[in-house]
Formats: structure tokens, sequence, C-alpha cells
């Protein structure tokens, strides 16, 4: 379901609201059973031409190569939509049959074809490089990062990311792109180096959250401090804990703790948002219990995100003490006593 941002309520409440009122504002966007993310989501913009639309979006991703074949050039084509529209597919299904809903399937899967071609030119565009200049292996990566969320967002049923203006979710990586000078100091550029994997899987785990984010804000309404809020959580929860710990123990590799510290965080990327969205309900029902003032005092605050942080722990240790019994079953002779200051947490796993 769609969460109204705090911003709209400001706006629209110039005067001081008596109690009822004060809740129509809160819960009647949240009343509503969760739109799919195939249907009410997506703005009233017909049906478009499926292949038309990949065309538009992949049209500088698949360019033609100078010295190669037509027929090279074709089943790269082809290729590249295979890998880049299964996942999508396979996400639409789960809401849409394509042999009864064909015009349900294309329409959606149009709507997230239009949305990626947007975003990846967004991303491009935020290291200084024109779009329409691009690269093509420049605008390939960015896109495939962006797939896998959406798809991610779609396969939670969250039709919020099929809203054109709402870029919401872009934010961690915009906000990196603002960081660096230029796109040569990216993920993008340097995608074997250990610690630009790590910054692009966070980055990534951070936008998969926010995609939550711009679906139920809990009334915080600066996307830019929630979503540095949430890298941070995980960049602290993830790499500086489970991560430096496992590499400390089972003495791991630069290569071994990229791969590793990858898995880990796109994981704890989808805990956190699943986390986020199943604390949605249980927080609208304590706000509507709260006293007037008390929901007058959230609206301006924010709900504490405690709430959420805390549900995705309970689940983020399990991961943990499964990636620790993998790594136990696999090769224990590598497995080292845990030092002092690391006596705690996955020491006792």
């Amino acid at each position: 379901m769609k969460g109204k941002p705090l911003e709209s309520y400001l706006q629209d409440t110039p005067h001081e609201l008596s109690a009822d009122e004060l809740d129509r504002q809160l819960f009647d966007a949240h009343t509503q059973p969760r739109r799919t993310a195939t249907s009410q989501r997506a703005p009233d913009q017909g049906i478009e031409d499926i292949n038309s639309l990949f065309d538009a979006t992949f049209d500088q991703i698949i360019a033609n190569e100078e010295n190669k074949s037509l027929v090279d050039s074709a089943v790269k084509t082809a290729s590249h939509g295979i890998k880049v529209l299964a996942p999508l597919m396979c996400a639409v299904r789960r809401w849409h049959d394509p042999s009864t809903e064909p015009e349900k399937v294309e329409k959606s899967m149009g709507s997230v074809l239009k949305r990626l071609h947007q975003d990846t030119r967004a991303v491009a565009e935020a290291y200084k490089v024109k779009a329409d200049e691009a690269p093509a292996w420049l605008l390939s990566q960015i896109s495939g990062q962006l797939m896998n969320v959406l798809v991610e967002a779609i396969n939670r049923n969250n039709g919020s990311v099929l809203v054109e203006q709402d870029q919401r979710y872009l934010m961690p990586l915009l906000n990196l792109a603002n960081q660096a000078e230029h796109v040569g100091e990216s993920p993008y550029a340097n995608p074997n180096d250990t610690q630009w994997t790590l910054i692009n899987s966070l980055m990534t785990a951070a936008s998969t959250v926010m995609t939550e984010y711009q679906n139920f804000s809990y009334f915080h309404e600066d996307p830019a401090a929630v979503s540095q809020l949430v890298t941070e959580h995980l960049h602290e929860r993830v790499i500086e804990g489970t991560l430096a710990q496992l590499t400390e123990r089972w003495g791991l590799n630069e290569q071994e703790r990229g791969y590793m510290g990858a898995s880990l965080i796109k994981q704890a990327g989808l805990l956190l948002a699943a986390a986020w969205s199943d604390c949605m309900i249980p927080t609208l029902s304590e706000i509507k219990a709260l006293p007037t003032d008390a929901k007058r005092e959230l609206m301006v605050t924010g709900y504490p995100l405690d709430v959420v942080f805390d549900h995705f722990e309970n689940a983020y240790q399990g991961l943990e003490v499964s990636a620790v019994g993998a790594l136990r079953a696999m090769n224990p002779m590598r497995e080292k006593a845990p030092t002092q200051q690391h006596k705690s947490g996955l020491s006792n796993a």
C-alpha cells in the first residue's frame, strides 16, 4: 500500500485538525488493500508495445561494436535481452498469468523498462556523463544494478517503483555519484576492486530498502537522511561487524572477502527491506491508538525506526549463523579462535 509522504500531510493541513480529521489524514491512505505492483500503482499510460520499449531502453546498452558482423550483434542483443527480461518476467508472473492476462503482463513489463531507461540515464548523469554520450559498458552496468532492485521490489508486491516521478529509491546511488569526482572513481569503472565491490553492494542494498521507504515513509520526510541512516546501519552491521569477524576468523583473502561481503550485504538489504514492509501495519495500528497530540508530533518528527532495525536484527542473526555454519562445514581447518575483541556475536556461533 502506498504511504503518503509527510510533506503531503503538512501541505494539506493549513489549519489545526480535529482528532477525527487527523485520523483520516494519517490512516485513510493506509486502509486500502495493498495494490499489486502491476495494476493501480502505475500511472495511466496505456498499453505500450514491449518491443519498442525494450529497444528504447537498451539502444545504447547494446550498441553495435565495430568490426563485428551483423550476426554477432544480433546474438549479443538477444542474449542481453534474455538476461535482463527473464528475471522481470518471473517477477511479473507472480501477479499475472501471461496466458490469460497478456495485456497486463505487457503493460507491467513496459512500465518497468521505461522506468529502467529513465533511471539509468539519471544515475549516469549524476556522474556528469551525458546520457546520450555515456559508454555502453556504463549504461549496461547501471541498468543491470537497477533491474535487480526493481525486480526485488516487484517480488515484494511493491508497486511504488512504477511511479515514474518518484526517484527516492535512487538516493543512495545518487549520493555515491555526488561523492565521486568522475565515473572513473566509481564501482562501475572498478568492478574487480574489493572495496568498490563492497561499496557497490552497499549502495544497491540501501536502494532496495529505499523502495520500501518510497512505499511507506514512517512519516520521515527527508529521503536523503533516511538513505544515509540505512546505509550507515548496513555498513556497521555487515561490513564492520559480520564481514570483519569472518575475515579474521577464517583468514579470508581480498577476493574471498569481496565475494562473501557482496553476498552478505545483498541478503541484509533484502532482510531490512522486508522488515521495513512487515512493520508497517503494526506501526499504523500503534499510532492509531495514540493521543491526538502524540500523532501530531509523529507527523513532524517521524516514527522511530528502531522497530524496523530490531525486526531486521532478529532475521539477520540467523543469516550470520548460517554463514558460520557453511564456512565451518566446508573448510573447518581454516577456522581460528576469535580474538578477545571479537568474543561476542559470531564467536558463539
